[in-house]
């Protein structure tokens, strides 16, 4: 009887095991690749639009650094996603009208 107490607590702990390493991947907006998705939070996050290949150089035919140089890659583009009760939305940025005198 104790080996089968035994056999089934290992049996319920393996299957636990199962099922919490094999859980689904974090909640983000359908459609978005994991690679896309930056999660700030449970109900916010940051999509990122993908871009051409990374800069290795500088193009210019002068130019006698070797095309592993540390450059700094371009702005990459995105967008910010809110998770609400209707489930998620994408939120526009508007920039504001300039404010009053030298402010903005």
């Amino acid at each position: 009887m104790k080996r089968a107490i035994i056999g089934a607590a290992i049996a319920a702990a393996a299957i636990t095991s199962y099922v919490a390493i094999s859980g689904d991947a974090p909640d983000r907006p359908a459609g978005v690749a994991a690679r896309d998705w930056i999660p700030v939070s449970d109900s916010f996050g940051i999509v990122l639009a993908q871009t051409a290949a990374p800069v290795t150089g500088s193009g210019n035919a002068m130019d006698t650094r070797p095309n592993n140089t540390l450059l700094l890659r371009p702005p990459v583009g995105g967008y910010f996603m809110v998770k609400g009760a209707g489930g998620w939305t994408r939120l526009v940025v508007v920039e504001p009208v300039k404010g009053p005198g030298d402010a903005g």
